[in-house]
């Protein structure tokens, strides 16, 4: 968020950037008739839930939010996103839903004949990884992964091998901001990200992510969010991951496994354009 305070205030844009202490401050403001922000940016709300509220009432006064915080709340959850990339026909790894409901055993001998073994489990909400087991082979895990789970469910999902192109595994994570992608080497062992670079992808590729990206926009109404894509030995590219609601802006050079520097700043200029673009249409409203 330094970064981007720092470059709004280069275009002379009006900007308060409030951390976890300075909440007071913001339902302080909230209370304000007159309090009525362009864009707000919500980068906390998924571990302070008591913001909710308030950007929910902004929204309806008028805010512009990255994100609508209730879109968020059904976005995060892996079973709904999975049927509804489904219903939408796009390509994702073969999956099943379970449930506390559900036997483990029955689930377990569905899953080996439908997923093989090892498949992946991924808790209906989450994360970073957060509750992921990627090679799971037992009943045991199917159960440890249920009592875990905070929403009672879980998606089990075959595991995919990605095609090797030079050198690289073929795991890519995409950005979607305000209708532009950016699609970025990401290695899904040691979550280190990579800028792609011309020629280094076949076009048809980079299409095709862009392409999903924006169906997956479509579907979960969100301003900003990653995708996690897989090209499978098959040459069929695979969304594995749906929608990471609230990005991890983390920046390379701060972090190994950080966003890298120039796609960052690509995301604070995007963001910073779209802000003059909503000060102008409201200054061209005013006047008209």
């Amino acid at each position: 968020m330094f970064y981007l305070s720092a470059m709004a205030r280069q275009k002379n844009l009006p900007v308060l950037s409030l951390r976890p202490f300075d909440f007071n401050i913001f339902f302080d403001l909230c209370k304000q008739v007159d309090f009525l922000p362009l864009l707000v940016i919500d980068r906390a709300s998924d571990v302070h839930p008591q913001l909710i509220t308030e950007l929910v009432n902004l929204k309806a006064k008028g805010s512009f939010l990255i994100n609508d915080p209730e879109r968020m709340a059904w976005s995060k959850d892996k079973a709904t996103m999975h049927l509804e990339l489904v219903a939408d026909g796009i390509s994702v790894p073969y999956g099943i839903i379970v449930s506390r409901n559900d036997p483990p055993e029955q689930a377990f001998h569905f899953a080996a004949e439908k997923l093989g073994i090892p498949f992946v489990i991924k808790p209906s909400e989450g994360g970073g990884g957060e509750g992921v087991v990627l090679d799971a082979a037992s009943v045991w895990d199917i159960k440890q992964a249920l009592e875990k789970s905070r929403t009672g469910k879980v998606v089990l999902q075959k595991k995919i091998t990605p095609k090797i192109i030079n050198r690289r595994r073929a795991w890519f994570r995409a950005f979607y901001l305000l209708g532009y992608v950016i699609p970025c080497w990401w290695d899904d062992i040691t979550h280190i990200y990579s800028t792609i670079y011309p020629d280094e992808l076949h076009p048809n590729i980079l299409d095709t992510i862009v392409k999903v990206s924006h169906q997956i926009a479509k579907t979960c109404q969100l301003a900003f969010f990653t995708s996690e894509f897989a090209l499978d030995e098959n040459d069929q590219l695979q969304v594995i991951d749906f929608v990471n609601e609230m990005c991890d802006m983390r920046m390379r050079s701060r972090h190994f496994d950080g966003v890298p520097d120039l796609v960052a700043f690509k995301i604070i200029r995007k963001i910073i354009d779209f802000s003059q673009y909503l000060l102008h249409a409201h200054i061209n409203q005013h006047n008209s």
